[in-house]
Protein backbone atom coordinates (compact mmCIF):
# COMPACT_ATOMS: atom_id res chain seq x y z
CA UNK A 1 0.00 0.00 0.00
CA UNK A 2 2.83 2.43 0.87
CA UNK A 3 4.49 1.81 -2.48
CA UNK A 4 1.26 2.40 -4.37
CA UNK A 5 0.64 5.65 -2.50
CA UNK A 6 4.16 6.85 -3.28
CA UNK A 7 3.94 5.82 -6.91
CA UNK A 8 0.59 7.50 -7.52
CA UNK A 9 1.55 10.69 -5.67
CA UNK A 10 4.90 11.04 -7.47
CA UNK A 11 3.39 10.17 -10.83
CA UNK A 12 0.81 12.92 -10.25
CA UNK A 13 3.65 15.33 -9.40
CA UNK A 14 5.36 14.65 -12.73
CA UNK A 15 7.94 12.03 -11.81
CA UNK A 16 8.56 9.03 -14.04
CA UNK A 17 7.73 6.12 -11.75
CA UNK A 18 8.18 2.36 -11.85
CA UNK A 19 6.50 0.24 -9.17
CA UNK A 20 8.02 -3.21 -8.69
CA UNK A 21 5.63 -5.58 -6.89
CA UNK A 22 7.20 -8.89 -5.89
CA UNK A 23 3.87 -10.74 -5.78
CA UNK A 24 2.82 -12.29 -9.05
CA UNK A 25 -0.85 -12.37 -8.08
CA UNK A 26 -3.36 -9.57 -7.66
CA UNK A 27 -3.14 -8.07 -4.17
CA UNK A 28 -6.69 -6.72 -3.95
CA UNK A 29 -8.00 -9.69 -2.00
CA UNK A 30 -5.37 -9.45 0.73
CA UNK A 31 -5.76 -8.07 4.22
CA UNK A 32 -8.83 -7.49 6.29
CA UNK A 33 -10.30 -4.50 8.09
CA UNK A 34 -8.60 -1.16 8.73
CA UNK A 35 -9.60 2.01 10.52
CA UNK A 36 -9.42 5.34 8.71
CA UNK A 37 -7.80 8.59 9.87
CA UNK A 38 -7.38 12.16 8.68
CA UNK A 39 -3.92 11.35 7.27
CA UNK A 40 -5.40 8.69 5.00
CA UNK A 41 -8.05 11.06 3.61
CA UNK A 42 -5.43 13.77 3.06
CA UNK A 43 -3.15 11.42 1.13
CA UNK A 44 -5.98 10.25 -1.10
CA UNK A 45 -6.94 13.86 -1.80
CA UNK A 46 -3.32 14.66 -2.69
CA UNK A 47 -3.34 11.65 -5.02
CA UNK A 48 -6.43 13.00 -6.76
CA UNK A 49 -8.70 10.24 -5.52
CA UNK A 50 -12.19 11.39 -4.61
CA UNK A 51 -13.46 9.28 -1.74
CA UNK A 52 -17.09 8.89 -0.84
CA UNK A 53 -19.32 6.91 1.49
CA UNK A 54 -18.51 3.92 -0.70
CA UNK A 55 -15.10 3.58 0.95
CA UNK A 56 -16.37 1.62 3.93
CA UNK A 57 -18.87 1.09 6.73
CA UNK A 58 -19.61 3.84 9.24
CA UNK A 59 -19.06 3.07 12.91
CA UNK A 60 -20.73 5.49 15.30
CA UNK A 61 -19.18 4.30 18.53
CA UNK A 62 -17.58 1.59 20.65
CA UNK A 63 -18.95 -1.01 23.06
CA UNK A 64 -17.28 -3.49 25.42
CA UNK A 65 -18.94 -6.77 26.41
CA UNK A 66 -18.12 -8.85 29.45
CA UNK A 67 -18.05 -12.66 29.32
CA UNK A 68 -21.82 -12.92 29.90
CA UNK A 69 -22.57 -10.73 26.87
CA UNK A 70 -23.63 -7.75 28.97
CA UNK A 71 -22.36 -4.37 27.74
CA UNK A 72 -20.09 -2.85 30.40
CA UNK A 73 -19.02 0.29 28.54
CA UNK A 74 -19.96 2.47 25.59
CA UNK A 75 -18.24 5.39 23.88
CA UNK A 76 -19.39 7.48 20.90
CA UNK A 77 -16.77 7.76 18.13
CA UNK A 78 -17.59 8.27 14.47
CA UNK A 79 -15.26 6.54 12.05
CA UNK A 80 -15.29 4.81 8.69
CA UNK A 81 -14.12 1.19 8.89
CA UNK A 82 -12.80 -0.02 5.58
CA UNK A 83 -10.74 -2.87 4.18
CA UNK A 84 -7.24 -3.20 2.80
CA UNK A 85 -8.50 -4.59 -0.49
CA UNK A 86 -10.97 -1.78 -1.09
CA UNK A 87 -8.30 0.88 -0.43
CA UNK A 88 -5.89 -0.98 -2.69
CA UNK A 89 -8.37 -0.91 -5.56
CA UNK A 90 -8.96 2.83 -5.13
CA UNK A 91 -5.21 3.40 -5.53
CA UNK A 92 -4.51 0.78 -8.15
CA UNK A 93 -7.04 2.43 -10.46
CA UNK A 94 -4.95 5.63 -10.36
CA UNK A 95 -1.70 3.93 -11.32
CA UNK A 96 -0.56 3.97 -14.95
CA UNK A 97 -0.68 0.43 -16.32
CA UNK A 98 2.86 0.52 -17.70
CA UNK A 99 4.25 1.82 -14.39
CA UNK A 100 3.23 -1.26 -12.39
CA UNK A 101 5.32 -4.41 -12.78
CA UNK A 102 4.05 -7.52 -11.01
CA UNK A 103 6.20 -10.52 -10.13
CA UNK A 104 9.31 -8.32 -9.95
CA UNK A 105 11.38 -9.24 -6.91
CA UNK A 106 14.23 -6.90 -6.03
CA UNK A 107 17.21 -8.83 -4.66
CA UNK A 108 19.93 -6.20 -4.27
CA UNK A 109 20.96 -2.66 -5.09
CA UNK A 110 24.02 -0.56 -5.80
CA UNK A 111 24.29 3.18 -5.15
CA UNK A 112 26.51 5.96 -6.42
CA UNK A 113 26.35 9.74 -6.35
CA UNK A 114 23.99 9.88 -9.32
CA UNK A 115 21.40 7.29 -8.40
CA UNK A 116 20.58 3.68 -7.60
CA UNK A 117 20.68 0.49 -9.62
CA UNK A 118 18.20 -2.19 -8.58
CA UNK A 119 18.95 -5.83 -9.30
CA UNK A 120 15.93 -8.09 -9.87
CA UNK A 121 15.52 -11.83 -9.42
CA UNK A 122 15.08 -12.39 -13.16
CA UNK A 123 18.58 -11.01 -13.80
CA UNK A 124 17.45 -7.62 -15.05
CA UNK A 125 18.35 -4.26 -13.54
CA UNK A 126 16.72 -0.88 -13.25
CA UNK A 127 18.33 2.54 -12.83
CA UNK A 128 16.62 5.30 -10.85
CA UNK A 129 17.35 8.68 -9.30
CA UNK A 130 15.75 7.48 -6.05
CA UNK A 131 14.48 4.15 -4.76
CA UNK A 132 11.58 4.05 -2.32
CA UNK A 133 11.70 0.89 -0.22
CA UNK A 134 8.10 0.00 0.58
CA UNK A 135 8.53 -3.75 0.81
CA UNK A 136 6.94 -4.35 4.18
CA UNK A 137 7.75 -5.70 7.61
CA UNK A 138 10.45 -8.06 6.30
CA UNK A 139 11.90 -5.56 3.87
CA UNK A 140 14.59 -6.97 1.59
CA UNK A 141 16.08 -3.53 1.02
CA UNK A 142 16.12 -2.63 4.72
CA UNK A 143 17.90 -5.91 5.45
CA UNK A 144 20.44 -5.14 2.72
CA UNK A 145 21.15 -1.62 4.01
CA UNK A 146 20.69 -2.19 7.75
CA UNK A 147 21.45 -5.85 8.48
CA UNK A 148 21.56 -5.27 12.24
CA UNK A 149 17.88 -4.25 12.37
CA UNK A 150 15.79 -7.17 13.62
CA UNK A 151 12.12 -7.73 14.35
CA UNK A 152 10.86 -7.74 17.94
CA UNK A 153 8.21 -10.37 18.75
CA UNK A 154 5.47 -9.15 21.09
CA UNK A 155 4.81 -12.54 22.71
CA UNK A 156 1.35 -12.99 21.20
CA UNK A 157 -0.51 -13.64 17.97
CA UNK A 158 -3.67 -12.26 16.42
CA UNK A 159 -6.28 -14.75 15.34
CA UNK A 160 -8.19 -13.06 12.53
CA UNK A 161 -11.12 -13.75 10.29
CA UNK A 162 -14.01 -12.48 8.21
CA UNK A 163 -17.51 -13.76 8.97
CA UNK A 164 -20.28 -13.22 6.40
CA UNK A 165 -22.77 -10.79 7.89
CA UNK A 166 -25.69 -12.88 6.64
CA UNK A 167 -24.48 -15.85 8.73
CA UNK A 168 -24.65 -13.99 12.05
CA UNK A 169 -27.75 -14.47 14.24
CA UNK A 170 -30.00 -11.36 13.92
CA UNK A 171 -29.83 -10.64 17.65
CA UNK A 172 -26.02 -10.73 17.56
CA UNK A 173 -25.85 -8.51 14.49
CA UNK A 174 -28.12 -5.97 16.17
CA UNK A 175 -25.62 -5.64 19.02
CA UNK A 176 -22.53 -5.51 16.78
CA UNK A 177 -23.58 -3.48 13.73
CA UNK A 178 -22.65 0.17 13.53
CA UNK A 179 -19.95 0.08 16.19
CA UNK A 180 -16.56 -1.34 17.06
CA UNK A 181 -16.98 -4.00 19.74
CA UNK A 182 -14.53 -5.35 22.31
CA UNK A 183 -14.24 -8.22 24.77
CA UNK A 184 -11.31 -8.42 27.22
CA UNK A 185 -10.60 -11.86 28.68
CA UNK A 186 -7.70 -11.86 31.14
CA UNK A 187 -4.46 -11.26 29.23
CA UNK A 188 -6.27 -11.18 25.88
CA UNK A 189 -8.10 -8.74 23.62
CA UNK A 190 -10.90 -9.27 21.09
CA UNK A 191 -12.38 -6.68 18.75
CA UNK A 192 -14.49 -6.54 15.61
CA UNK A 193 -16.45 -4.38 13.20
CA UNK A 194 -18.25 -4.57 9.86
CA UNK A 195 -16.38 -3.94 6.58
CA UNK A 196 -17.21 -4.20 2.89
CA UNK A 197 -17.99 -7.71 1.70
CA UNK A 198 -16.94 -9.62 -1.44
CA UNK A 199 -16.56 -7.38 -4.51
CA UNK A 200 -16.61 -4.35 -2.13
CA UNK A 201 -20.32 -4.82 -1.45
CA UNK A 202 -21.66 -2.46 1.23
CA UNK A 203 -25.31 -3.50 1.16
CA UNK A 204 -26.51 -4.69 4.58
CA UNK A 205 -26.48 -8.46 4.61
CA UNK A 206 -23.65 -8.66 2.06
CA UNK A 207 -20.81 -7.31 4.21
CA UNK A 208 -18.17 -9.07 6.30
CA UNK A 209 -17.65 -8.87 10.02
CA UNK A 210 -13.92 -8.40 10.55
CA UNK A 211 -12.54 -9.66 13.87
CA UNK A 212 -9.16 -9.84 15.61
CA UNK A 213 -8.40 -11.84 18.77
CA UNK A 214 -5.01 -11.29 20.42
CA UNK A 215 -3.81 -14.31 22.43
CA UNK A 216 -0.49 -15.07 24.16
CA UNK A 217 1.89 -17.41 22.30
CA UNK A 218 5.36 -17.61 23.84
CA UNK A 219 8.04 -17.83 21.17
CA UNK A 220 9.86 -20.83 22.58
CA UNK A 221 6.96 -23.29 22.26
CA UNK A 222 3.44 -22.03 21.43
CA UNK A 223 4.42 -19.81 18.49
CA UNK A 224 6.67 -22.47 17.00
CA UNK A 225 3.81 -24.97 17.18
CA UNK A 226 1.27 -22.57 15.65
CA UNK A 227 3.57 -21.86 12.72
CA UNK A 228 4.26 -25.54 11.98
CA UNK A 229 2.08 -27.18 9.33
CA UNK A 230 0.80 -30.77 9.21
CA UNK A 231 3.97 -31.99 7.46
CA UNK A 232 6.16 -30.64 10.28
CA UNK A 233 7.43 -27.69 8.24
CA UNK A 234 7.98 -24.50 10.24
CA UNK A 235 6.87 -21.25 8.57
CA UNK A 236 8.83 -18.88 10.78
CA UNK A 237 7.78 -15.73 8.93
CA UNK A 238 4.07 -16.52 9.17
CA UNK A 239 2.09 -19.58 8.18
CA UNK A 240 -0.10 -19.33 5.04
CA UNK A 241 -3.78 -19.63 6.04
CA UNK A 242 -4.39 -22.90 4.12
CA UNK A 243 -1.55 -24.58 6.04
CA UNK A 244 -2.80 -23.71 9.51
CA UNK A 245 -3.47 -27.02 11.25
CA UNK A 246 -7.09 -27.95 11.87
CA UNK A 247 -6.24 -28.88 15.47
CA UNK A 248 -5.16 -25.31 16.20
CA UNK A 249 -8.33 -23.85 14.69
CA UNK A 250 -10.47 -26.29 16.69
CA UNK A 251 -8.63 -25.40 19.92
CA UNK A 252 -9.17 -21.72 19.23
CA UNK A 253 -12.90 -22.28 18.71
CA UNK A 254 -13.14 -24.21 21.99
CA UNK A 255 -11.34 -21.41 23.82
CA UNK A 256 -13.71 -18.86 22.30
CA UNK A 257 -16.69 -20.73 23.73
CA UNK A 258 -15.06 -20.63 27.18
CA UNK A 259 -13.73 -17.07 27.48
CA UNK A 260 -15.43 -14.80 24.93
CA UNK A 261 -18.85 -13.21 25.10
CA UNK A 262 -21.62 -15.01 23.16
CA UNK A 263 -21.64 -12.32 20.47
CA UNK A 264 -18.02 -12.94 19.51
CA UNK A 265 -18.32 -16.68 19.90
CA UNK A 266 -21.09 -16.53 17.27
CA UNK A 267 -18.82 -14.50 14.99
CA UNK A 268 -16.03 -17.07 15.24
CA UNK A 269 -18.45 -19.93 14.63
CA UNK A 270 -19.56 -18.16 11.42
CA UNK A 271 -15.95 -17.79 10.19
CA UNK A 272 -14.96 -20.58 7.83
CA UNK A 273 -11.21 -19.93 7.59
CA UNK A 274 -9.58 -18.09 10.49
CA UNK A 275 -5.86 -17.31 10.20
CA UNK A 276 -3.10 -16.11 12.49
CA UNK A 277 -0.73 -13.15 12.46
CA UNK A 278 2.25 -13.16 14.84
CA UNK A 279 2.73 -9.70 16.33
CA UNK A 280 6.13 -8.24 15.54
CA UNK A 281 7.28 -4.65 15.49
CA UNK A 282 10.37 -2.90 14.16
CA UNK A 283 11.63 0.63 13.54
CA UNK A 284 14.64 1.38 11.37
CA UNK A 285 17.20 3.78 12.90
CA UNK A 286 17.04 5.93 9.78
CA UNK A 287 14.68 6.24 6.83
CA UNK A 288 17.25 7.56 4.36
CA UNK A 289 20.31 5.69 3.15
CA UNK A 290 21.91 7.60 0.31
CA UNK A 291 19.22 7.72 -2.36
CA UNK A 292 17.11 4.95 -0.83
CA UNK A 293 14.08 6.13 1.16
CA UNK A 294 12.14 3.83 3.51
CA UNK A 295 8.41 4.24 4.02
CA UNK A 296 5.46 2.27 5.38
CA UNK A 297 6.12 -0.99 7.22
CA UNK A 298 9.63 -1.18 5.75
CA UNK A 299 10.47 1.94 7.75
CA UNK A 300 8.48 1.17 10.88
CA UNK A 301 5.88 -1.42 11.75
CA UNK A 302 3.97 -0.71 14.96
CA UNK A 303 1.75 -3.28 16.63
CA UNK A 304 -1.72 -3.15 15.08
CA UNK A 305 -3.58 -1.95 18.21
CA UNK A 306 -2.94 1.65 17.22
CA UNK A 307 -4.66 1.02 13.88
CA UNK A 308 -2.36 3.36 11.97
CA UNK A 309 -0.61 1.03 9.52
CA UNK A 310 -2.23 2.17 6.29
CA UNK A 311 -2.73 5.77 7.42
CA UNK A 312 0.95 6.03 8.42
CA UNK A 313 1.99 4.54 5.08
CA UNK A 314 -0.16 7.09 3.28
CA UNK A 315 1.23 9.97 5.34
CA UNK A 316 4.84 8.76 4.85
CA UNK A 317 4.30 8.78 1.08
CA UNK A 318 2.44 12.11 0.96
CA UNK A 319 5.08 13.96 2.95
CA UNK A 320 7.86 12.33 0.96
CA UNK A 321 6.25 13.48 -2.28
CA UNK A 322 6.23 17.02 -0.87
CA UNK A 323 9.94 16.78 -0.01
CA UNK A 324 10.85 15.44 -3.46
CA UNK A 325 8.93 18.34 -5.02
CA UNK A 326 11.48 20.81 -3.58
CA UNK A 327 13.93 22.13 -6.22
CA UNK A 328 17.18 20.19 -6.38
CA UNK A 329 19.18 22.84 -4.52
CA UNK A 330 17.07 22.44 -1.39
CA UNK A 331 15.94 18.84 -1.79
CA UNK A 332 18.57 17.22 0.45
CA UNK A 333 17.57 19.49 3.33
CA UNK A 334 13.88 18.83 2.67
CA UNK A 335 14.49 15.08 2.75
CA UNK A 336 16.42 15.37 6.03
CA UNK A 337 13.49 17.28 7.51
CA UNK A 338 11.12 14.60 6.20
CA UNK A 339 13.19 11.88 7.82
CA UNK A 340 13.36 13.69 11.16
CA UNK A 341 9.59 14.20 11.23
CA UNK A 342 8.75 10.66 10.17
CA UNK A 343 11.18 9.09 12.66
CA UNK A 344 9.65 11.15 15.45
CA UNK A 345 6.13 10.11 14.46
CA UNK A 346 7.03 6.44 13.93
CA UNK A 347 8.75 6.09 17.29
CA UNK A 348 5.82 7.72 19.06
CA UNK A 349 3.37 5.41 17.28
CA UNK A 350 5.42 2.33 18.17
CA UNK A 351 5.60 3.33 21.84
CA UNK A 352 1.84 3.87 21.95
CA UNK A 353 1.13 0.57 20.19
CA UNK A 354 3.25 -1.27 22.76
CA UNK A 355 1.38 0.40 25.62
CA UNK A 356 -1.94 -0.63 24.08
CA UNK A 357 -0.78 -4.25 23.99
CA UNK A 358 0.98 -4.17 27.37
CA UNK A 359 -1.52 -6.51 29.08
CA UNK A 360 -1.42 -9.26 26.43
CA UNK A 361 0.98 -12.10 27.11
CA UNK A 362 4.01 -11.44 29.32
CA UNK A 363 3.62 -8.25 31.36
CA UNK A 364 6.71 -6.05 31.55
CA UNK A 365 5.01 -3.03 33.11
CA UNK A 366 2.16 -3.94 35.50
CA UNK A 367 1.06 -0.31 35.87
CA UNK A 368 0.69 0.12 32.10
CA UNK A 369 -1.03 -3.25 31.81
CA UNK A 370 -3.60 -2.38 34.47
CA UNK A 371 -4.30 1.02 32.92
CA UNK A 372 -4.53 0.06 29.26
CA UNK A 373 -6.76 -2.98 29.76
CA UNK A 374 -9.50 -0.84 31.35
CA UNK A 375 -12.54 -0.83 29.02
CA UNK A 376 -12.65 2.98 29.00
CA UNK A 377 -9.04 3.18 27.81
CA UNK A 378 -9.44 0.39 25.26
CA UNK A 379 -12.49 2.03 23.71
CA UNK A 380 -10.88 5.48 23.65
CA UNK A 381 -7.41 4.57 22.37
CA UNK A 382 -7.42 1.36 20.31
CA UNK A 383 -7.60 2.29 16.61
CA UNK A 384 -8.78 5.73 17.71
CA UNK A 385 -10.21 8.09 15.10
CA UNK A 386 -7.75 10.78 16.23
CA UNK A 387 -4.73 8.96 17.70
CA UNK A 388 -2.41 11.98 17.67
CA UNK A 389 -3.75 13.07 21.06
CA UNK A 390 -2.31 9.93 22.66
CA UNK A 391 1.16 10.01 21.11
CA UNK A 392 4.09 11.02 23.29
CA UNK A 393 6.89 12.52 21.23
CA UNK A 394 10.60 12.61 21.90
CA UNK A 395 13.49 13.99 19.88
CA UNK A 396 14.29 11.88 16.83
Amino acid sequence: MAGLFAGVLLQRAGWQVSIFERSESELASRGAGIATHDELYAAFAQAGVALSAAMGVESTGRVTFERSGQAIGRLPMRQIMTSWGLMYRFLRAQCAVDAYVGGASVTDLAQDAGGVTLLLADGSSHRADYVIAADGLRSTLRARLMPDVTLSYGGYVAWRGLAPERDLPPAVLTELAGRMAFCLPSGEHMLGYLVAGPDDRLTPGERWYNWVWYRPAPADHALHDLLTDATGTLHAQGIPPPLLRDAHVAAMRRAAACVLCPQFNAVIEATAKPFIQPIWDVCAPRFIDGRVLLIGDAACTARPHIGLGVSKAADDAARLADALAVPIAGRAAALRDWETGRLRFARAAMRQSRRLGSYIGAIDNPADAAHYRMPAQVMAQVAAAHPQQYLEYADA
